[in-house]
C-alpha cells in the first residue's frame, strides 16, 4: 500500500517517496506477481504518447507533476496502471471528490507486472466507514 504526497508537496518528498517505491519493486523477484495499490495523488489521461506500455486508454482528467512522476516510475518498474485497461462509468472510477461538489478525480490507483493479466476489472464504490479526504459526493 502506497500513499504518495500531494501535487503541492516539496519535490524532495515526492523523489524520495518514488526512490523508496522504486527500492522496493526492484527487491522483488521479477517473475514474481507486483500488485501495488496506492493514493498516487496523480490523475493520468487518455494521452498515452510515450506511455502505451503501461497506460490503457480509458483514464480520465488533467495530468499533473505527480501523473509524470507515477508514469515514469511505471516505465522503469515495468508496471502498468491497471485501471486504465477497462471501460468504467465515472462513478465506477473517481476516488476523489472536492468539497466544492463538483471537481472528481481518479487519483487512487492499481499498478501491476505488465506481463501479468491478474486483474480483470474493478468498480471504485462511493462508501466508506471512516473520515478521509475521499468523500463521496452527496
Amino acid at each position: 500500500m502506497a500513499y504518495a504526497p500531494t501535487n503541492d508537496s516539496d519535490d524532495f518528498l515526492k523523489d524520495e517517496f518514488y526512490q523508496f517505491l522504486e527500492q522496493t519493486v526492484q527487491s522483488i523477484n521479477p517473475t514474481d506477481v507486483i500488485v501495488c495499490l496506492g493514493d498516487f495523488n496523480a490523475v493520468t489521461s487518455t494521452v498515452r504518447d510515450g506511455f502505451k506500455r503501461v497506460m490503457g486508454p480509458f483514464d480520465s482528467g488533467t495530468p499533473n507533476d505527480n501523473s509524470a512522476r507515477l508514469l515514469d516510475f511505471c516505465l522503469g518498474a515495468d508496471l502498468r496502471v491497471a485501471g486504465s485497461w477497462f471501460e468504467r462509468h465515472d462513478i465506477h472510477r473517481f476516488s476523489w471528490y472536492s468539497y466544492d461538489g463538483q471537481t472528481a478525480k481518479e487519483i487512487d490507483h492499481v499498478l501491476v507486472n505488465t506481463h501479468w493479466k491478474v486483474i480483470q476489472n474493478y468498480p471504485v464504490y462511493r462508501s466508506m466507514e471512516f473520515d478521509s479526504d475521499h468523500r463521496p459526493l452527496v
